[in-house]
């Protein structure tokens, strides 16, 4: 049996989190929720208390190492931290894994972190150093697991471990009462982060369209526009619709995002992704969260949301949700907008689907363990 230490590291920009210890998304997918699912193996679950074990970094790392046989970590940008762990890992002979959740070798000019990761950047060659030292790496889909493996293959000659630990769900941490629909208006909904301006670009002209066609339509967006960047989002709708656009604001942590969605009346959650190297590697966790209120998703007909995932169908177009190409976003949205007992159909059937095909009690992480503890 092994000793494992899970770290999650996405409170270091958020004083909320900070404050109560806890995490985002990200670390709820891909730290929280899959270290729960190890049974044959001891594991412990850290965030800001990781800096308990010592009195200093030095001391800190090297009592981690010596207690731990696997650290499974969220990356780290501290040049000094991943120092310490590539030493310790390596004194001790125990194992580092490193989980990455984005295609950070291919990051768009309209993401906030873009200039970061850009060739030739610091923290970019500092990320893929501390990559080429840990002794695997676990990702989100398959097209990542390939970006990233090819990118260790011709720039540094390697053949690095690579997992994939797929986002799933837990239809138990969302149990709260949906609040219901509006009776005489339909609400497109989305929710996202602050790095999907392209990707609403998508789909925006359409819902522009749709609003001058239908007075009883609104759009609400969850977390993913500044304010100072709206123009760049709007700039081109008629001033009139504006006022049936509503920005709502995302939560801080993420304990409390499935009571704020079950409180939002949408009809229809749209996920738009642009079709690039950097989307390709994402995953469908909107499809997921959507569903579990049988919201129905329109989404791009891109990877996370049309092809298998390890065995698993992610959308099936018109049954659990609906696929667009770039052109067909305004003739399927006004599908579903004018047809009721449609959007509850794919609903319903998403919800289904999720709860009996996409859930997280049905994955072994221990699998994934005990082949990085064969290394």
């Amino acid at each position: 049996m092994a000793q494992i230490l899970s770290i999650f590291t996405d409170w270091s920009h958020r004083p909320e989190r900070r404050k109560g210890n806890t995490f985002g998304a990200l670390g709820y997918y891909r730290t929280f929720k899959p270290s729960k699912q190890i049974k044959r193996h001891e594991v412990d679950i850290r965030g800001t208390d990781i800096a308990s074990y010592g009195d200093s970094p030095e001391e800190n790392w090297e009592n981690i190492f010596k207690k731990y046989d696997v650290v499974w970590s969220m990356h780290f940008l501290g040049e000094a931290t991943q120092v310490m762990q590539a030493f310790f890992k390596d004194k001790y002979k125990k194992k580092l894994v490193y989980d990455i959740d984005d295609n950070y070798l291919d990051v768009p000019e309209s993401n906030p972190v873009h200039e970061k990761f850009k060739k030739t950047k610091r923290s970019r060659a500092m990320l893929s150093s501390s990559f080429f030292f840990a002794d695997a790496l676990t990702v989100s889909t398959e097209p990542l697991k390939e970006r990233i493996h090819d990118h260790f293959k011709s720039v540094h000659g390697i053949e690095k471990p690579i997992f994939v630990v797929p986002n799933l769900n837990d239809v138990d941490d969302w149990t709260f009462k949906p609040a219901g629909k509006n009776e005489n208006e339909v609400v497109i909904g989305y929710s996202g982060s602050n790095s999907h301006q392209d990707d609403l670009l998508v789909v925006l002209p359409a819902i522009d369209r749709l609003l001058t066609k239908y007075p009883f339509l609104r759009m609400e967006i969850i977390g993913a526009i500044d304010k100072e960047k709206l123009d760049n989002y709007f700039h081109n709708f008629k001033k009139e619709n504006l006022d049936r656009v509503a920005m709502l604001p995302a939560t801080a942590t993420f304990w409390e995002y499935p009571e704020y969605l079950s409180k939002q009346k949408w009809d229809i959650g749209i996920a738009p992704l642009v079709d690039t190297a950097f989307t390709r590697c994402k995953s469908h966790i909107k499809w997921l969260e959507y569903s579990m209120y049988s919201i129905p998703t329109v989404a791009s007909r891109v990877y996370p949301y049309f092809m298998q995932l390890e065995g698993r169908d992610t959308i099936q177009d018109g049954i659990t949700g609906v696929l667009c190409r770039p052109p067909e976003w305004e003739a399927k949205l006004e599908r579903l907008i004018l047809d009721k007992d449609l959007r509850e159909s794919i609903g319903r059937n998403a919800y289904e689907y999720v709860k009996n095909s996409w859930q997280y009690k049905d994955y072994s992480v221990d699998d994934v363990v005990d082949k990085i503890m064969a290394l």
